[in-house]
């Protein structure tokens, strides 16, 4: 998984009493030995989760697979675990979005002319 998929299954882990194992491969390879990495997510994207013969993509895929398989990380009540899987799936496309916008226009567009006038518009207020 991506570095920045990682942080939502940290927030798991402090219910889980051992962290399961698990394996970091790189998948930027030359295009003939990206074929595998393809076979897992068809885009080529990264994050993607294998499991014995299961392969998934997508970190909301990837993390809720996860919360259900482990017996603690989402809470037993039908109305609670509802609400826990709506913020997993807010924080990845309400919450996240604005923020990887910020953090690009401050990060790396930060010393471009224009980058004045662009932060009002990232930060949602009209210059």
């Amino acid at each position: 998984m991506a570095a920045r998929d990682w942080r939502v299954i940290r927030a798991f882990a402090g219910r889980w009493r051992k962290w399961p194992t698990y394996e970091v491969r790189s998948c930027f390879v030359p295009s003939d030995e990206g074929t595998a990495h393809l076979a897992l997510h068809p885009f080529g994207q990264i994050p993607t989760y294998e499991e014995g013969d299961l392969g998934l993509f997508e970190t909301g895929a990837i993390v809720f697979h996860i919360a259900e398989r482990h017996a603690g990380l989402l809470p037993d009540d039908a109305n609670a675990r509802a609400r826990a899987i709506t913020w997993m799936f807010a924080a990845l496309s309400t919450v996240e979005p604005p923020i990887l916008e910020l953090g690009t226009a401050r990060l790396l567009e930060g010393d471009k002319s224009w980058s004045a006038q662009r932060m009002p518009l990232v930060r949602g207020s009209r210059p």
